[in-house]
């Protein structure tokens, strides 16, 4: 079995962040049809979870140029602007919200 992993050299800052999602849900990258219209209502975080990847991308955002100029088009976004950016991402397709904290 070929193991597959992400790099920003080979693959664009969308799948980085997407399988990073993904890591935090346990679940493999390439068994999620995104394609699919509602893919992130198909698993669940707790909000603590959600908390982090919120943080990890706002600074993956602020920290890495390429990430900006790809995702919103431009690279002098301040910190306040990608903690938007990240609650906005979070907001439009983070996995639903764990009922029960787990």
């Amino acid at each position: 079995m070929i193991k597959r992993t992400f790099s920003v050299a080979t693959d664009n800052h969308l799948h980085v962040i997407l399988g990073n999602m993904c890591r935090y849900v346990e679940v493999n990258y390439w068994d999620i049809d995104f394609e699919k219209a509602h893919w992130y209502m198909y698993y669940s975080w707790p909000k603590e979870k959600e908390e982090h990847f919120k943080k990890w991308l706002t600074d993956y955002i602020y920290g890495v140029k390429g990430a900006q100029r790809e995702l919103y088009e431009r690279t002098t976004m301040r910190k306040k602007e990608c903690e938007e950016a990240a609650s906005m991402f979070v907001f439009n397709y983070g996995w639903s919200l764990s009922k029960d904290g787990e």
